[in-house]
């Protein structure tokens, strides 16, 4: 069952192989990490120890880096919150002969499909790094398209946030990775289970070989149920839920980021701070919603002052009407 899951879910991230070992989303960026770093001390590259992260990074990418041995260097947005290619590209020459890899989320922190993010990874491999790319945004990708079909050369995933394990409360989770050909035979080994891993591993991430494997089963049935189109329709309904929203409050709120043709990727921040000058916080605004019986979304990032809203594809129309 584990090998048909680890099989679909490098089907569905467009990659060569898949690690189920990483048992949350943080490990999974910290056992990519690795597995680049491997790749580069196998290639006898060992200064390579550079990790360029757009100032929207989650806070957990520069915390991974730092973990796994590197040096953050941090890379601009925009304006419209798109990575700075510019700046990207100077980065990453001044740092060509040790740059590591660069992280970065697809959709993008701020809700948005990046037009340029075949362009960034390029620029990457160009100077000699590898693509991390923080699989936190997978349900707005599953079906559409791929961390493969952009360029990335590995990514985690939040199996319990698109593909169905329930995580309230905080727990349990799970991150496996999946990584191209190059970077495969590197991928985690444990000393219980002499058939998991790479030919040559690049050590232990979790306790378990499997990660947290009572769930996984979850995550397994989902996939055999849903079926390439099920999932399809589920990545399309999480994206068309989000313009949903957004199209209904855009004239009473000032939606902060928007793509090229207006429209959002599965989540919307929506700009309260004017409120803060009649005495409104967004404090109040997340428990006034909790009056109603909604959960707050997430507050202050990745813009201080603002909510960010994402619906998913399990919502309906009228509960998306009764939170507008």
């Amino acid at each position: 069952m584990f090998m048909e899951l680890e099989n679909w879910l490098s089907e569905i991230t467009g990659f060569a192989a898949c690690s189920l070992q990483p048992n949350a989303g943080s490990q999974g960026e910290y056992a990519g990490l690795m597995l680049i770093r491997k790749f580069h001390e196998a290639a006898g590259d060992k200064q390579r120890d550079i990790c360029l992260i757009p100032v929207s990074a989650h806070g957990t990418n520069p915390a991974s880096a730092v973990i796994a041995g590197m040096k953050v260097v941090p890379v601009n947005c925009k304006d419209n919150g798109d990575i700075d290619l510019d700046h990207l590209r100077s980065q990453a020459e001044k740092y060509k002969d040790n740059l590591s890899a660069l992280m970065v989320t697809y959709p993008s922190t701020h809700g948005v499909f990046e037009t340029e993010i075949k362009t960034i990874c390029d620029i990457t491999h160009e100077f000699g790094g590898k693509v991390y790319m923080d699989g936190a945004n997978m349900n707005a990708q599953v079906g559409l398209t791929s961390p493969g079909l952009i360029g990335a050369d590995v990514c985690h995933l939040n199996l319990h946030k698109t593909f169905c394990i329930p995580h309230g409360g905080g727990g349990p989770g799970m991150g496996p990775i999946c990584c191209t050909d190059d970077l495969a035979p590197y991928l985690p080994g444990h000393p219980m289970d002499p058939t998991v891993g790479g030919r040559d591993p690049l050590g232990t991430i979790s306790a378990a070989p499997y990660g947290s494997p009572a769930i996984l089963p979850i995550s397994w049935m989902y996939i055999a149920m849903m079926g390439a189109d099920g999932l399809t329709d589920a990545t399309k309904a999480a994206i068309v839920n989000a313009n949903y929203m957004a199209a209904r409050l855009k004239d009473h709120y000032k939606i902060l980021y928007t793509g090229a043709n207006n429209t959002c990727a599965h989540e919307f921040i929506l700009d309260v701070r004017k409120t803060q000058d009649a005495g409104v916080s967004i404090d109040d605004f997340a428990k006034r919603l909790m009056d109603f019986g909604f959960h707050a979304p997430t507050m202050s990032w990745p813009v201080a002052g603002t909510l960010m809203f994402e619906p998913t594809e399990s919502e309906s129309k009228e509960e998306l009407d009764r939170y507008c």
